[in-house]
């Protein structure tokens, strides 16, 4: 693999993490900053939800409600004509902010990352489905 591939690949497992870490962190501003503009959202049982004006208001009410925590491992990673695609498998804990016992789920999900026109790797769509 070449050095210029190396870097690119170390990119993108950058902008993983902190995705991951913004996600975690349950600060809607700071996930903002993982995504392109365009982002698409395709969770389970919903409509596409597209671009950072409407993704953000729905992970507001996500984190609003839950304190999360995700865990995701990354099980394949291909950087190709300027996209990165990943699959990954995860485990998320949602606590009830206002009480009530924690939730777990499990499932598989892709992340597609793009380059900014700064060079740094964002999230440009996320599609995830539960597993159990």
């Amino acid at each position: 693999m070449s050095d210029t591939a190396l870097a690119t690949e170390a990119a993108v497992h950058h902008a993983h993490e902190a995705y991951l870490d913004a996600i975690n962190s349950n600060d809607v501003a700071r996930f903002l900053a993982t995504v392109t503009d365009d982002i698409v959202f395709l969770p389970p049982n919903s409509e596409p939800i597209t671009g950072k004006g409407a993704v953000g208001p729905w992970v507001a009410a996500y984190f609003e409600a839950v304190q999360t925590v995700w865990s995701k491992t990354t099980v394949e990673l291909v950087v190709a004509d300027g996209l990165a695609y990943e699959w990954y498998r995860y485990q998320v804990v949602d606590s009830p902010r206002d009480g009530g016992e924690p939730t777990t789920d499990k499932g598989n999900g892709v992340n597609i990352y793009r380059p900014d026109a700064d060079g740094a790797w964002s999230v440009w769509r996320d599609i995830w489905s539960a597993a159990s």
